[in-house]
């Protein structure tokens, strides 16, 4: 290993897959599964304590780490090895340099948002010799590591490298803006988190082969992946590692299918090989359908009732993968970042500002979605404004994974979460407890404070 370019390559590679693995079921748990928009399906609820905030270590989906952890020394690794060689273009090495610290960078932004204090690892453990029983780290620590990271990817990646399965400038550029404004608006960062959002957004607007699609429908086709919408996406493949998709939790058990099969066939009905452990709740399901012309709900969230015997199933409707000859493929690609995420984030970015421009880019993802010219008024201001900016992300954004975090953020989890509501002073209550098993096999790491 670290004799030859190719190893390089792979390794990369591999750290992509570690990141795949990291997020392909976390995603949903970290950035949905809290913030009140998860409920029951047609088997037995699983997610009680995520839903009524009452998680322990004992829980054990989202409380472990270690796959991030897993994704961090991939990348620790290359990092590591890297002037190990002579690679035969520097564009070659710059790149694959700023993919591993873009991946370090996102995957500690997730654990310092999750968790808090965590271990801060920067070199790659490759024997028993290195030091494999760390400490957590002050998350102030963690924070600045993530900006210096952004700021050592941004430079290095050529501006040639256009993928939106690995990193790229633009994608760097969003994680830049969702991390500036979360230290803005949620660690005190003050105006200069402010304007680094802005400037970082901004290079992603100005980027023009980037845009809305006109049908939102179309972002998530299976036929039309990498569109121009997407800017950072998870690739999903025929493989073993799409058999055990979170998505197939969501959708209607053939078991309990017990109509005329050729609506499941036509997928009039979407079925899975398993029983619907979870749907979206009640309340999340009326605020998608609140309005009638939301062309979104749909393709969140769907319906079907059987004419000749008025069965009627529901179901997620996203990211159903492929139906082939009575299989389902996961196969759907999970978009991390999307261009009506860059529109929103300007809109949110303009709002903090007071600037009076936040609306223009608040109705282009509106327009796509209500099919309607200035859908909201242009002197829309303070709190309403905040309220719509955060409305559309909740719809636009349906089970991908960022409620949560929005929650935060936007300063509404204390207010409009049912079962965060006059909880402000518990200890730690929007960080998650760390799994039983990470402590366990480390003697060195201690229980997220306020939980057991």
């Amino acid at each position: 290993m670290w004799t030859e370019e190719g190893d390089f390559r792979s390794a990369m590679y591999g750290s992509f897959y570690s990141f795949r693995n990291a997020y392909r079921i976390n995603l949903t748990y970290w950035g949905d599964f809290r913030s009140g928009v998860i409920g029951p399906g047609l088997g037995s609820f699983r997610a009680a304590s995520h839903v009524n905030n009452t998680l322990t270590s004992s829980e054990g989906k989202g409380t472990s780490w270690a796959t991030l952890y897993t994704c961090i020394n991939d990348c620790n690794s290359i990092l590591r090895h890297l002037g190990d060689i002579t690679f035969s273009s520097q564009d070659t090495r710059d790149e694959i340099a700023a993919n591993a610290y873009f991946i370090r960078a996102y995957c500690y932004f997730t654990i310092v948002r999750t968790w808090g204090d965590a271990p801060l690892l920067l070199t790659g453990i490759e024997s028993d010799k290195d030091d494999i029983h760390p400490f957590r780290s002050d998350e102030m620590l963690i924070y600045a590591r993530i900006a210096e990271d952004l700021a050592l990817a941004e430079t290095l990646m050529p501006a040639s490298v256009t993928s939106c399965t690995t990193g790229s400038k633009a994608s760097i550029h969003m994680l830049e803006t969702d991390y500036w404004l979360w230290m803005y608006k949620v660690k005190n960062g003050g105006q200069d988190a402010l304007r680094a959002a802005s400037d970082a957004v901004d290079k992603v607007l100005a980027e023009s082969r980037f845009g809305l699609l006109d049908s939102y429908a179309d972002v998530f086709s299976h036929s039309n992946k990498g569109n121009r919408e997407i800017i950072f996406a998870l690739r999903f493949v025929r493989t073993t590692e799409e058999f055990t998709a979170f998505y197939n939790d969501y959708l209607i058990p053939t078991s309990k299918y017990t109509d005329d099969p050729s609506y499941m066939q036509d997928e009039s009905v979407k079925t899975g090989s398993h029983d619907q452990w979870y749907s979206l709740s009640q309340t999340f399901q009326e605020f998608l359908y609140e309005n009638p012309d939301d062309s979104r709900a749909v393709t969140n969230f769907a319906y079907f009732t059987v004419p000749e015997t008025g069965n009627r199933y529901s179901w997620v409707n996203k990211f159903p993968g492929e139906w082939s000859q009575g299989v389902r493929y996961f196969t759907s690609d999970i978009p991390l970042y999307r261009f009506s995420e860059a529109l929103l984030f300007k809109a949110e970015i303009e709002a903090a500002k007071g600037s009076g421009t936040s609306v223009p880019y608040l109705n282009r993802v509106a327009k796509r979605a209500y099919g309607k010219e200035d859908f909201y008024p242009a002197d829309l201001r303070g709190e309403e404004l905040n309220e719509a900016i955060f409305n559309e992300r909740l719809k636009e954004f349906a089970v991908e994974g960022k409620s949560w975090w929005d929650y935060i953020r936007m300063g509404y989890a204390f207010i409009k979460i049912p079962s965060l509501v006059g909880r402000e002073n518990e200890t730690n209550i929007l960080l998650w407890p760390i799994s039983s098993a990470c402590f366990e096999d480390n003697p060195n790491i201690r229980q997220t404070l306020g939980y057991n």
